[in-house]
């Protein structure tokens, strides 16, 4: 627990720092922790071309400037986490929307997955990432999964398919998607009931110009 809140405070200082962090609820007909949470980190941005007909992303809003991203898996041979999260990479690529692809070189990775153990937090995932000030758009990210709940070291019961939406969701968050209030959506903030919809599709397809 130091040593996480030490990794926070650390980061914090160094980067101009947005929290956007979901309310803990917690629901004893479904016995499960329900809480996402983001956190966003912002710098100056690089120089782009003149050229380039790539729009910078306006307002509150950050994504990537191409809908594609390179993944690496960093989940210590965790046969479920990672078939979870393979099943969920998957699910956001037939969106068409946005395409992950998966590489073992960490250092050309956009964006990595790993697990975490924190039996002190009340999330079940957070997603770190890194956009430039001036153009929104991405440049890193972090999806962490918090095993203390996805696989019931916790007395909180996560299926398989709520794991698979609890990764689906963080993805939505590294791609740019923000908390959805609307209920059945994949990037509602509590539960994991659902995967990705028709809603969240047509988020990505806003985010994305598509």
């Amino acid at each position: 627990m130091k040593s996480f809140n030490y990794f926070l405070v650390k980061l914090t200082c160094a980067l101009m720092t947005v929290i956007i962090l979901s309310n803990f609820i917690f629901d004893e007909s479904l016995s499960i922790i329900k809480c996402n949470s983001q956190v966003v980190y912002a710098r100056k941005s690089k120089q782009t071309s003149k050229n380039s007909k790539t729009k910078a992303v306006t307002g509150n809003h950050w994504r990537w400037q191409k809908p594609r991203a390179k993944v690496y898996i960093d989940l210590n041979d965790n046969p479920d986490m990672i078939s979870a999260t393979n099943d969920a990479i998957s699910a956001w690529n037939r969106t068409r929307v946005f395409t992950f692809s998966k590489t073992k070189n960490k250092k050309k990775a956009d964006i990595t997955i790993s697990q975490v153990y924190h039996p002190y937090t009340n999330y079940a995932g957070f997603t770190t990432f890194q956009y430039y000030l001036k153009t929104g758009f991405l440049y890193e990210a972090a999806v962490n999964l918090n095993i203390y709940y996805l696989q019931n070291f916790s007395n909180y019961y996560y299926n398989y398919d709520r794991i698979v939406n609890t990764v689906e969701h963080e993805l939505g968050h590294a791609i740019g998607l923000k908390h959805n209030n609307i209920k059945k959506s994949v990037m509602y903030p509590t539960q994991s009931l659902y995967p990705i919809e028709p809603i969240d599709i047509a988020n990505a397809k806003k985010l994305y110009h598509k």
